[in-house]
């Protein structure tokens, strides 16, 4: 029969009411223990065990000599024999510093208090077994988590090809973020991007299912605009609550997505997936601080990237203009081929991707187009500019303007990959252009597109000898010189997308020479004027000089 155990967590019985009475007639206090402390646990333990009651005793200074032998030796069970009894008194030292006390039959004691600390000793070791598991659990979800979050920023790291348009970067970022949903667990990411000037904020992306509206993103975002700044905002719906604030919303976790003191947007982790097996209302933690701290370590490798992007349109822009600086001089000595190098380019991007050009490789046949007739900087004034035809020796001179572009181009690495289209854009089909009389298809396939949109306005622009002639007369003299003078695979598609063509020359728009602002008040607009060089003053003389 099990003994009985109290309300306090001390099994308590007839024979204990002894025990209670003599440990207490003996300097022993008796102690309360939790049924659900240590101490009180194992007293449980050992009362159903051994089959007897026990008490939870605690020493004082000079208390019972049981008491004090059980504290100063814990490693065994010490017993006290009574003269005249047929039972003895028994103690063991438990671990969070209470002594069990029993009272048991004499003929049986040495059994009882073998059995008694094998007790003791088994569940000590069950109780640092379970906290040895409990470490190793922790110390794996530590490392799972930071292997997601190794693996995540690898992802990321590997996307190393920057986009080239806006689209380009939104599918980027989406790209960049899937890996983030599973990582956090989330529902579904929202990007909320901003424009170069760090003011505008876009369109929020999602990841996935769009959990809210547009409108109650970037509110959420406002108020929490000031604690982003400093760290990442984690919001969980309280138990009983419909939602977090906004209707559709249980959980969010939003992070700043910054780099190099610039704003690029925010990152916005909508609803913890939920777990099938743990489905208690209060079992559901939502999201943490360790969500959190993956979604700012992945959205800061996010904002480098974005700022590597914002630095290489940069770079390119610069590229660019400095380019457009180079049709300028061009153009500045011829007025009458005003924007033709422009709708050149423009014509040439267009009928490569027609034929399966990239984006890139589409952009670089533009800049070739912006620059194809750079060479003409060398060519005299008198025969750029003249108002009528060429002669013969004229025309000599013109032709030399491909070798002059190449030789302006060849010594800039960055434009190395542009001199075929610069070069070749006069070689004939036939083998009878110039400068190298290439044939075929060993004119380099950039050459061939610009002779072509070259060719095309040319014959549709005007000049001061002639009129434009119309597309339809344009297009029956391209068509005619297919495999002559022109690639007549290359023909086929500009004539089927001649209208594709037509709409680019109808809508440019040449570009208007800048206006420089004029001082105001005698003050200029351009540097920084007022600053004044300190006058001479004289030196003071030193002591033995004349």
């Amino acid at each position: 029969m099990s003994p009985a155990v109290e309300q306090n967590g001390t099994p308590r019985g007839d024979a204990d009411e002894a025990a209670v009475s003599e440990a207490a007639a003996s300097n022993v206090k008796v102690c309360t223990y939790d049924q659900g402390g240590l101490d009180g646990s194992l007293a449980h333990i050992l009362a159903e065990g051994i089959g007897l009651s026990v008490t939870v005793v605690e020493a004082r200074d000079g208390g019972h000599p049981l008491i004090v032998q059980a504290t100063a030796d814990p490693h065994r069970v010490h017993t006290e024999h009574s003269t005249g009894t047929a039972t003895v008194r028994q103690a063991l030292a438990l671990p969070a510093g209470g002594i069990a006390v029993w009272s048991a039959p004499a003929d049986h004691a040495e059994r009882i208090g073998r059995h008694a600390l094998t007790l003791l000793d088994l569940e000590i070791s069950r109780n640092e077994t379970k906290q040895l598991l409990a470490e190793v659990d922790s110390l794996t979800n530590q490392v799972m988590q930071d292997f997601e979050e190794l693996s995540l920023i690898r992802a990321l790291a590997s996307s190393l090809e920057l986009p080239q348009t806006e689209e380009d970067t939104d599918g980027f970022v989406l790209a960049s973020l899937m890996p983030l949903v599973s990582g956090v667990g989330a529902v579904s990411i929202a990007a909320i991007l901003v424009d170069d000037s760090g003011r505008q904020q876009r369109r929020p992306l999602w990841t996935g299912t769009q959990l809210i509206q547009d409108e109650s993103v970037l509110e959420l975002i406002q108020s929490h605009a000031a604690e982003l700044s400093q760290q990442p905002v984690v919001r969980n719906r309280n138990i009983g609550d419909q939602h977090c604030g906004v209707a559709g919303l249980d959980e969010y976790v939003i992070v700043e997505c910054s780099s190099e003191g610039r704003l690029h947007g925010w990152v916005m982790a909508c609803n913890r997936v939920k777990d099938d097996v743990d489905d208690v209302p209060w079992a559901q933690l939502g999201f943490t601080t360790v969500q959190a701290s993956l979604m700012e370590t992945a959205t800061n490798q996010l904002a480098a990237q974005l700022n590597n992007i914002r630095l290489l349109r940069q770079k390119e822009e610069l590229f660019t203009d400095v380019i457009r600086a180079l049709v300028n001089a061009v153009e500045a000595r011829d007025p009458y081929t005003c924007g033709h190098s422009e709708r050149v380019a423009s014509f040439a991007r267009c009928l490569a991707s027609k034929i399966g050009f990239t984006s890139a490789e589409c952009e670089r046949i533009y800049l070739t187009g912006l620059l194809h007739d750079v060479g003409k900087i060398a060519i005299p004034d008198g025969v750029l500019q003249k108002p009528n035809r060429l002669n013969d020796e004229e025309r000599a001179i013109i032709e030399t303007h491909t070798d002059s572009g190449w030789r302006i181009l060849q010594e800039l690495d960055a434009l190395q990959d542009i001199l075929p289209g610069v070069l070749y854009h006069h070689e004939h089909w036939n083998g009878e252009g110039y400068p190298d009389q290439l044939a075929g298809e060993n004119i380099p396939i950039d050459g061939r597109i610009l002779a072509v949109c070259d060719a095309f306005d040319a014959m549709t622009s005007d000049r001061p000898y002639r009129q434009g002639m119309s597309i339809d007369r344009a297009v029956t003299i391209l068509t005619d010189g297919a495999g002559t003078f022109w690639d007549p695979n290359l023909i086929q598609v500009f004539h089927r997308n001649i209208d594709e063509i037509n709409e680019i020359r109808i809508n440019h728009q040449p570009r208007r020479p800048a206006t420089r602002p004029a001082p105001i008040d005698g003050r200029p607009i351009i540097g920084t004027p007022g600053f004044t060089v300190p006058a001479e003053t004289p030196q003071p003389s030193t002591p033995g000089q004349s």
